[in-house]
């Protein structure tokens, strides 16, 4: 075992995994350090096994799934694209495939399919991969980087950390990266669980567990007062809410904050058009009938009548503007107080990380500490939910792996 090496990559995720193949030139120029007894544990699960790894359409459109990232993303994902991910894989054996709603799959459907051609590749290309090494402490020396295990001590030109987050802390993503950034001079944002679901302050009836509403306006009221909008499917659940549009706002959610979720895809001025004229024309008609019209499903409309006082069995002809406008304000804006939301071992993704604005976007190398370089997670970088956090693993980690190999440290 050698002591003295090029690159030293923490972290064996597909950022750090694929970091220390690009920075590679050299048979044992790079050494992959991980704590755990095999790589890829989070890579793993991805996708409940199935590795949704990125997506179809134009890169340039991908930015704008990032939070606040965009223009911090833009560069790495511009460089290694999602088509050259699937050239990547494809080259290497795994084939790939598209679902109609754009998520790209390892055709096998196995997540495993993916780390073996990443582990193979680093193995061919002579990267040196440690495992039951945690990594202790790193410091910045006179001419490069010490990095302690609890078994050795290595030393290095170039060092990149790519831990991961906090989310799923049981695959060793405990935010370890972050530590041993502050202590090379970086700050690090507050961090919260992102991708995950909320639970409401006050229960919904039993029945409305499982049921769906299709790309919905959702609001999310902040304590501050600001007010965030977004668009996505919305699924009830046993406790409270969940689907792609609450997965992808929780980055910004935190408990005690207040969301209104519309029950419909269509703009509230057609629902107020739609149904008053549902009302005049309805008659004899149950209200339970009219709402379920708008496109509600029936035990959502039953709850909507409940929360605004009304008999589902009531006749429409019976409902004043009174009743109407409730009716028209839990439809297109229902309310829901958060309780708290999923935390980090529920979690797909963290948000929050190194400071952006301390990191090259380019080359992803510190602005701090000169070669020092991030990759992944470990970085205020968090993507919806759809393949567009393992596409930044490997796009930043093509950037850090091109910084260092331009590098004159």
């Amino acid at each position: 075992m050698l002591s003295r090496y090029k690159t030293i990559v923490i972290g064996a995720g597909p950022a750090g995994l694929f970091c220390a193949l690009n920075a590679c030139t050299n048979r044992d120029d790079v050494l992959l350090l991980e704590k755990n007894g095999s790589p890829g544990r989070k890579l793993l699960l991805s996708g409940s096994g199935q590795c949704n790894f990125s997506r179809t359409g134009p890169i340039s459109e991908f930015t704008g799934h990032y939070g606040g990232a965009a223009n911090f993303v833009k560069p790495a994902l511009l460089a290694f694209t999602n088509k050259d991910l699937c050239a990547f894989l494809e080259n290497g054996g795994v084939k790939t495939f598209a679902r109609e709603d754009g998520k790209l799959f390892p055709a096998g459907m196995r997540a495993s399919d993916i780390l073996a051609l990443l582990l193979g590749r680093c193995a061919g290309k002579g990267v040196r991969m440690v495992f039951d090494s945690q990594v202790e402490a790193v410091s910045r020396e006179e001419g490069g980087f010490t990095v302690t295990t609890g078994a050795a001590v290595f030393s290095s030109d170039y060092l990149v950390i790519a831990t991961g987050g906090c989310s799923y802390p049981d695959t060793g993503s405990a935010g370890d990266g972050f530590d041993l950034a502050v202590s090379l001079g970086h700050t690090v944002t507050d961090i919260t669980p992102s991708l995950t679901h909320i639970t409401a302050e006050e229960p919904f009836p039993a029945g409305l567990a499982g049921i769906s509403v299709k790309n919905p306006a959702i609001s999310l009221h902040k304590a501050d007062g600001r007010t965030i909008s977004a668009r996505g499917d919305v699924l009830f659940t046993g406790a409270g809410l969940s689907g792609p549009g609450i997965l992808d706002l929780s980055r910004h959610i935190r408990d005690g904050d207040r969301l209104s979720v519309a029950l419909t895809d269509k703009p509230a001025g057609e629902v107020e058009i739609s149904l008053i004229a549902a009302l005049q024309a309805g008659g004899k008609k149950a209200v339970r009938t009219i709402v379920k019209g708008l496109g509600i499903p029936e035990r959502l409309a039953d709850t909507v009548l409940e929360k605004a006082g009304i008999v589902p069995s009531r006749k429409g002809g019976e409902i004043g503007r009174t009743d109407r406008m409730k009716i028209l304000g839990l439809v297109t804006a229902f309310p829901v107080k958060v309780a708290k939301k999923g935390g980090f071992n529920v979690a797909m993704a963290t948000a929050g990380g190194v400071t952006r604005d301390e990191v090259n976007r380019k080359s992803m190398e510190s602005r701090i500490t000169p070669g020092l370089f991030f990759a992944g997670e470990v970085l205020d970088v968090d993507g919806d939910t759809g393949g567009y956090n393992i596409q930044w693993a490997f796009s930043s980690a093509v950037a850090a792996a091109s910084g260092i190999r331009a590098g004159k440290h």
